[in-house]
Order: C-alpha cells, then structure tokens, then sequence
C-alpha cells in the first residue's frame, strides 16, 4: 500500500538517510495516526535491526522479547539479556557483524517502535539506551536510530527535552499529524471509495483524518453502515478507542479525562482558571496534564486579543474525542440514524464540528485568502452582544471575522443576515479598540445562493477551499 501524503515527512527521513553522521530520529504522535507504517514503507526494507516494546510487559518480559529479536538478527547468544546494559551491548555486536543489513546509502537503521514501553518502571533501559547512543552514535557515522512511539509526552520529556545525558542528542524529530481533508480524500479516491466531498467532511467531522479509522472503513458500505459498524453496534470496535488512546498516549490518569470531558462542553473553549476549578486537580497535576495533552494535539491554549487580563483559553479540537464524548456513549443512541433523527443536536454538532475543522485548517483558510505568508493569530471571539466563529488576526493589520456555516444547500444571505453581520463588525470594533481594517468573511460548506445581499461580505470560502493542498 503507498503513502498517502507525507511528502515533508519522507523528505526528512531520506534525509537522515543520506546524512554523512548518525542519526537520532524521533517519531512521534497520537495513536491511530500512521508512525510506524510511514517508517516501514520508508525504510522498512533496509532495517538493520527491529523491535517493539510490550504495552503491558515488565522489564523481564520486554528483555525475553528483546532477545528473541537479537536472535533473529544474527545474535548468536541464546540467554535472556541479565539488564539493558546486556541487551544493548548484544545490539552493538549485531550492527557491527559482517552481514549486517544496510541501506542503499550505507547507513544501518535501528528501529525501536513503541519506545516509551521498553521503558519499565526502575528498569534501567533509558540508562542503557542514554550510554549506546553516546558512545556509538558519536563515534560512529553510519547510524540511523529511528524512535517511534505514540505516548507523546513521555517521549517529549524523556527524550527530546531531555536535559541529561541525551541533551541535544535527537538530530531530527517527526511530529505526525492526522490526514488534512485534502489527504482523507487521497486514500479514499486510491481506495476506490467514490465518495463525495459532503461525505469526507462528515468522516472527517467524527474520524478526524487518523488513517488507521480510514483503513477500517468498508468502501462497498455507505458512510452511514460504517459508523453503524464502528461506532453505534453494540460490539462497535471503536465505542471504547477513546480511553485506550488516553491509555496509550498517556498516563493512565483520570485528570486527563476530566478535562477533555469539561472541555467538551466548551466548544469555543473555556477560561484555564475555570477549568482548573471545575475539575478540582491540584494545580501542579493539572498543568502538567494540560501540557502534555497540548503536546499531543488534543487541544490548544490561545488567547483571545483585546481581552482584558489577556487571559488563557483551553479548547478541544480533536474531532473523534468530541464526537466521543457527545454522541458515543449517549443512552438510546444505537445507530447512525439515531444519531441524526435529533436534528436540533445533530445540526448543531455538525456546525461546531466544522468550525473545528475550520481551525484544523487554517493554512488552506489563508492559502485560499491570498495571505500564506501573513503572520496571523486565530481565536473564536465572545461576548454579551456578538460572537464569532473565527478571527484571524493579521500582521498586515487586517482582521477577518469569519462566519462558517455547515448546511445541507447553499447558504441564503438575507436582508436580516447582513444586518447582523454588519453589527457583529459594529460590536467587534467598539469593544476591542481596534485599528486594524475589518474584513468579514464567510466560510460556508455549500456556498451562496443570490447576491442581493454581500455587499459588506469581502470572501467567500467554500468546503473545496478547505480541499486545498498545502
């Protein structure tokens, strides 16, 4: 199977490849997002040695398993490793034997997938691995250690922030994201799915373009079976995919669902203070888990400007957990169907779940703007008398205020829609002070229908905009 975009990703590691010194590469990212298939169909072919750690093994299972992966390797040494100090010496001996695999540029690759789990409570793996790379990775030029892992916080802690033995030690990290709506479309069209861009915005709208949902999609179903299938049945595969991603790409630490579960009641985002309060966390506990929970993608901090005090905003943007936490789980909700019979709830979901998108997609909003290049700050803006979706607050002192509209036809501007329109910029202007020029912005899925009133819209965005390549 090809990949699917990844262009600046393989880019990179052709990169690491092709380098005159070993490398540390650092692959990370969410769970369900695609890392080790990216490496294996990059590099698969050319690994000089393999492993992956056990979700649940203690570091007597994790060094069992090692062994059995040094043995296929060429280790002709048939006892279980006594430590790691052990298991990476025997590495060592591997990598430099004469029948070691290596890539067309002469480098040996090394790829430990799932790292964070070798690394067992008081085992002395992260020691053992801190003395190979230091030793071997400098003295030697034909390394390419790929780590690849989906707990995300762990990895940025122990390993790329590291500020001990491996200060500075990662050459290249890698931070995969889910597909973009451009890249969603991609598989599927290779995948022969013949499905419509409405229909990818609503996979995209509850999948939140993991690759690995995409791949469990049966394209001779509807969308509407598939969701059926992995989503509403009653032995649904992914009814329970939120807590094993929280599991995995986490502490098992029931802080971090506390706050995605406030946060979701929160669409636009709640104050930090408020949400600190509502969970009733320490507050040494919640920073840390609100750190950690940005570093995956989850959600994002911002600040709406103007605000007096300037202070922190928390907002979840990861579509599958929203759409977890709303609909999942909900008493009488056992299929698709059910799902969009409330259409007050379905169509108000819908509506924020593409102003998520929206935000997921502000380079292809700018790129369709003209101002890929502008520096710009975006934040949803609130207040007693107007809100809007989305700001975008530019460094050539222009403001869009966009509106996003996600309907089934094209979006009728009346006479009382201008209206409104015309007193949000009112609203906007008096209450932040600003000199920038106002622009206001509609991004609607479906277009406009008539133009009797758009004299004060400056743009408008259709969903194909957010079809963009980047």
């Amino acid at each position: 199977m090809k990949i699917i975009g990844r262009k600046a990703e393989i880019k990179e590691i052709e990169r690491c490849i092709r380098s005159n010194k070993s490398e540390l590469l650092c692959v990370y990212g969410r769970r369900r997002v695609g890392k080790t298939f990216l490496v294996e169909q990059t590099v698969g072919d050319f690994f000089a040695f393999r492993a992956t750690g056990l979700e649940k093994g203690n570091t007597k299972a994790q060094l069992k398993a090692f062994k059995e992966r040094l043995v296929a390797h060429g280790d002709k040494t048939s006892t279980i490793p006594k430590n790691w100090f052990e298991a990476f010496s025997r590495l060592e001996k591997v990598l430099y034997s004469d029948d070691v695999v290596r890539s067309a540029y002469d480098k040996k690759i090394i790829f430990f997938d799932e790292f964070p789990w070798f690394a067992t409570p008081k085992s002395d793996f992260l020691l053992a691995f801190e003395e190979f790379w230091n030793r071997c990775g400098t003295r030697h030029g034909d390394l390419l250690f790929i780590i690849c892992g989906s707990a995300t916080s762990w990895i940025m802690k122990n390993v790329i922030d590291n500020t001990g033995n491996l200060y500075h030690r990662v050459t290249a990290q890698l931070f995969i994201k889910p597909f973009t709506l451009y890249e969603t479309e991609l598989y599927l069209n290779d995948n022969e799915f013949d499905w419509s861009r409405e229909q990818i915005l609503e996979c995209q709208m509850i999948f939140g373009g993991l690759p690995y949902f995409l791949s469990m999609l049966n394209r001779n179903d509807s969308f509407r079976q598939n969701a059926d299938r992995l989503l509403f049945s009653e032995r649904a595969i992914l009814r329970d995919e939120t807590s094993k991603l929280l599991e995995s790409t986490l502490k098992n630490n029931p802080v971090y669902g506390s706050i995605l579960k406030e946060l979701s009641r929160h669409i636009y985002g709640m104050k930090r203070t408020d949400c600190i309060e509502m969970v009733k966390a320490p507050n040494g506990t919640f920073n840390r888990a609100v750190e950690d929970l940005i570093k995956c993608g989850y959600i994002v901090e911002f600040q709406r400007e103007y605000e007096k005090g300037n202070p922190l905003y928390l907002q979840l943007i990861d579509p599958f957990i929203l759409f977890h936490y709303h609909f999942i789980n909900k008493k009488g909700i056992t299929s698709y169907d059910k799902f969009t019979s409330d259409t007050g709830a379905y169509h108000n979901w819908r509506g924020h779940a593409f102003e998520t998108l929206c935000l997921l997609h502000i380079g292809q909003i700018k790129k369709a703007l003209g101002i890929s290049g502008v520096e710009t700050k975006e934040f949803s803006w609130v207040c007693d008398k107007a809100q809007i979706d989305l700001v975008i607050e530019r460094a050539d002192k222009i403001t869009n205020l966009c509106e996003v509209k996600c309907t089934d036809s094209a979006y009728v501007v009346s006479a009382d829609y201008e209206k409104e329109l015309i007193n949000k910029k009112s609203v906007f202007k008096d209450m932040t002070n600003t000199k920038n020029a106002i622009k206001i912005t509609l991004i609607s899925a479906k277009g406009t229908s008539g133009t009797a009133h758009m004299g004060h819209i400056s743009e408008v965005l259709t969903l194909d905009d957010l079809f963009l390549p980047l």
